[in-house]
């Protein structure tokens, strides 16, 4: 609760470059816990590096580069709002709840939304390589 506290202290102040930085920290410090804590992100970070990697490789266009970036960008997104749901829920009701459950495997449907979409644009992009 400390940090909060600091956070919450630092903000009553307006503006200021230190506390900033410190937010770019802690979202730095949530990408890490993901990335570590999460058997889906890891396997997210390895598909995100092999498709930066084969598009370097067949040398995409322009648009095609932008449109897997959106891909990638987006399954990040949904898996970062996935996790925190799943923290956050975790913490509110340790014990097992249908709702809890309902709203995990919603926000993860959402992940596999994204993921399906981030497939299609990678066969359109990469087709017929």
């Amino acid at each position: 609760m400390k940090q909060k506290t600091e956070r919450h202290r630092r903000e009553e102040h307006g503006f200021s470059l230190p506390a900033r930085l410190a937010s770019f920290r802690y979202a730095f410090n949530g990408l890490m816990t993901m990335i570590i804590e999460q058997r889906n992100a890891q396997i997210h970070l390895v598909a995100t590096i092999a498709v930066l990697a084969l598009g370097v490789l067949t040398g995409l266009n322009s648009v095609e580069w932008i449109l897997l970036m959106l891909a990638i960008t987006l399954v990040w997104i949904a898996e970062a709002l996935n996790t925190a749901l799943e923290y956050l829920a975790d913490a509110v009701v340790p014990e097992t709840h249908e709702l809890v459950g309902k709203a995990k495997d919603v926000a993860a449907a959402g992940v596999l939304i994204a993921a399906a979409f981030s497939l299609i644009v990678a066969l359109w992009a990469f087709w017929p390589f």
